[in-house]
């Protein structure tokens, strides 16, 4: 057992001791790549254990057997087929072809494969995320390691620097998922725990030989409800029978044995376990990477850990501009591990020096002053005449019609103007 599961116990141990101290995880995500599958490694250990080193058959020997004669009985039906025939039905040939039952012995094997597969799109997502603008993993990595070097203020001071580069190459790169590219990647995440809890279904199913995708709960019925577990066929018959022949003065003689599965009553529970798990798991991933992809679509603000509008210098359009244009998909995936990781006091500081950039950078300049040179320059030069006192204008009429025409004799009537 240790030579051949021995190598991919340990290198799946050795992942799972790699993959807890990651912080690119929310809950989910620890139960798809960490939990499920470390239940699965020590359940394959804890079941190597019982098949090699413990008793997991026991059968009824005929009384001339001699103890060498029990011992190889019981070794043989093991690594033989046995089979399951209900009380009170006939022994023939037929029903020895029906229904062998041999998956016991590759438990172990399945179950390493098993976790495997739980590990397998965190281990792929995890080659392409560094290929991304944000690289959510390095990116909260280097807060990590500034939250240790530096006082936490200078550390959140210095990850909003490191970030607000990285957002404006995201903003002025000319490619088509640039800015989103951290979220896809962590969408498919989300897609592939989807995928790897329906494979997991298709594989219990033909790997325990059963008629449909809803046997656990038939199964779960009639054993624990019902109590029909003998008298139906079963996915894990607790007493098989097993055939073998005995060379005896040149003669055969066929022996039939019935014999307890031990084993298959750990296996059973720990199958039926993992069914309603995966089921769970499976709902739970579902529900929510629909709401991961309803809110990054449409209520991306409720993802702050705070409220913009109440920031200095912020309002509602300047924190739908600051949300929509400059943080984008990426950088809110990165606020919210943020807030999750380290708090959302944390998070705060990060946002506040971020927004300090953000307004720096809608602060107009002289160059963005508009000329009166320009077209259309009444935008900028008309005035209102309903403001200027009445004497002060008739005084600029009289004044401009002495410089071109001189004192006139029909000055009264600008008296009458002046009293109209």
């Amino acid at each position: 057992m240790l030579g051949f599961f021995g190598p991919i116990y340990d290198h799946l141990a050795g992942m799972l001791r790699k993959q807890q101290g990651q912080l690119a995880y929310d809950t989910i995500d620890r139960i798809n790549a960490w939990f499920t599958p470390f239940v699965l490694v020590a359940m394959t250990l804890a079941i190597s254990c019982k098949q090699y080193f413990g008793q997991p058959i026991k059968c009824w020997t005929p009384r001339e057997f001699s103890g060498s004669w029990d011992g190889y009985v019981h070794d043989f039906c093991f690594i033989e087929n046995t089979y399951f025939v209900p009380n009170g039905t006939e022994v023939t040939d037929q029903a020895r072809g029906d229904r062998h039952i041999n998956y016991y012995r590759w438990v172990p094997l399945v179950l390493l494969l098993q976790a495997a597969m739980f590990i397998l799109p965190y281990s792929i997502w995890n080659m392409f995320h560094k290929k991304t603008n944000i690289n959510l993993k390095g990116s909260l990595r280097f807060f990590e390691d500034a939250m240790k070097k530096q006082e936490p203020a200078q550390a959140c001071e210095s990850f909003a620097r490191e970030v607000w580069g990285k957002l404006i190459e995201s903003r002025k790169s000319t490619g088509k998922f640039y800015g989103c590219q951290a979220t896809i990647n962590y969408f498919l995440l989300k897609l592939g725990f989807i995928v790897n809890c329906i494979l997991q279904m298709v594989l219990l199913k033909n790997f325990l030989d059963v008629d449909d995708y809803f046997w656990g709960f038939f199964h779960l019925w009639n054993v624990e409800f019902k109590g029909t577990a003998e008298k139906d066929d079963s996915i894990f018959p607790r007493v098989v029978l097993c055939d073998f022949k005995v060379r005896n003065l040149g003669q055969q003689h066929q022996h039939t044995v019935s014999c307890i599965m031990i084993l298959n009553m750990i296996i059973e529970k720990l199958y039926i376990c993992f069914y309603f798990w995966l089921i769970f798991v499976f709902i739970l991933t579902t529900v929510g990477m629909l709401n991961f992809g309803f809110q990054m679509l449409f209520r991306r603000h409720s993802l702050i850990p705070t409220n913009l509008n109440n920031k200095p210098s912020m309002n509602p359009t300047r924190s739908h501009r600051f949300i929509r244009k400059y943080l984008n998909f990426d950088g809110i995936l990165l606020l919210t591990f943020i807030d999750s990781q380290f708090g959302a006091y944390r998070a705060n500081q990060v946002i506040d020096g971020l927004i300090e950039r953000f307004v720096a950078e809608q602060q107009p300049d002289s160059s963005t002053v508009t000329s009166l040179n320009e077209d259309h320059p009444e935008r900028y030069v008309t005035f209102n005449h309903d403001t200027i006192p009445m004497d002060r204008l008739n005084r600029k009429v009289h004044s401009l019609i002495e410089e071109v025409d001189g004192p006139h004799p029909s000055a009264p009537v600008i008296e009458e103007k002046k009293t109209m």
